[in-house]
């Protein structure tokens, strides 16, 4: 089966209260070889300047993610500082890439497509493009809805393309996230609104509490595990991409929602791109959180 993932590549330098470490990330890296190691054929749609190091690009395409020459740029590569703020975290834009354009996608069906923006890099209309190519089509907001400041501080504001939501199947947001989408600050209260919106699927995270899973008229809470916190780095690709890798197979959007909130949570004590090796204990967690899921509303 082929997925797409779509989103800038970055270097990240990383600032842990035990170290720092600089790493490439974005969702091409965390997403698509979480993609790639559940045996689907990714396909990234990014683009990189030529600063990105060589021997990551041979690391990425033995473990299952090949760039094109179309994808690469002659600005710099895009790169984020991240410094850790207890269980949050602050994120500057270093410097910023050339926009995905509709001539890097290919001209093939995908079985599933991962959109996931961090800076502003995807159009809606390439995302509609994306979509028109996909059987399910999953999205994961955060760069629609992201500003900078002069220092290249990220910060949250209100969602300009609301055209986006309905061009996808589903949907995924943190709660400052759902907030610029549907300015209502309550988990359910912001599903009940996507729900009026034309939207069928959606899950909004909340760092250690409650998730909450809109699931055709239904809204379901899903208790997150309590884990230990040393990178959140990476962790909201890790769940879109066990979800879609997960919903391929099962079609069973709820259990794959439980399945990606387990492969987050369980991440969240690994450092950078070790969160791809995922642990055994996965399935088992997963198996849990779905059996315990319960409707909380309806729509």
């Amino acid at each position: 089966m082929k997925a797409l993932v779509a989103g800038f590549l970055t270097i990240d330098t990383i600032l842990l209260p035990i170290r720092t470490i600089t790493s490439i990330g974005g969702p091409p890296s965390y997403a698509g070889l979480i993609c790639s190691r559940f045996g689907l054929d990714v396909f990234a749609l990014t683009r990189i300047g030529l600063d990105f190091p060589d021997d990551q690009l041979v690391w990425l395409a033995r473990n299952g993610i090949n760039l094109r020459a179309i994808d690469k740029s002659s600005k710099k590569t895009t790169r984020f500082r991240i410094e850790a703020n207890g269980a949050g975290r602050n994120l500057y834009l270093l410097s910023r890439c050339d926009d995905l354009s509709l001539d890097q996608l290919p001209d093939t069906k995908f079985d599933a497509s991962l959109i996931s923006p961090i800076a502003q890099e995807i159009s809606p209309e390439l995302l509609k493009a994306i979509a028109d190519h996909s059987d399910f089509t999953f999205l994961d907001p955060q760069g629609f809805v992201r500003t900078f400041d002069s220092s290249g501080q990220v910060s949250t504001t209100s969602l300009k393309e609301t055209g986006v939501l309905t061009s996808v199947d589903a949907l995924k947001m943190d709660r400052d996230e759902a907030y610029a989408i549907t300015g209502k600050t309550e988990a359910k209260e912001a599903l009940t609104k996507l729900s009026s919106m034309g939207v069928r699927r959606a899950l909004v995270t909340q760092g250690g509490e409650m998730c909450y899973i809109l699931e055709g008229k239904k809204i379901y809470g899903v208790h997150v595990p309590k884990v230990k916190i040393v990178d959140s780095t990476g962790a909201g690709d890790i769940l879109g991409g066990t979800l879609v890798a997960s919903y391929l197979r099962s079609r069973d959007f709820l259990w794959s929602a439980c399945f990606g909130i387990a492969a987050s949570s369980l991440s969240l004590n690994m450092i950078a791109l070790s969160k791809i090796d995922l642990p055994i204990s996965v399935d088992e967690q997963a198996r849990r959180l779905y059996s315990l899921a319960a409707p909380v509303a309806s729509v």
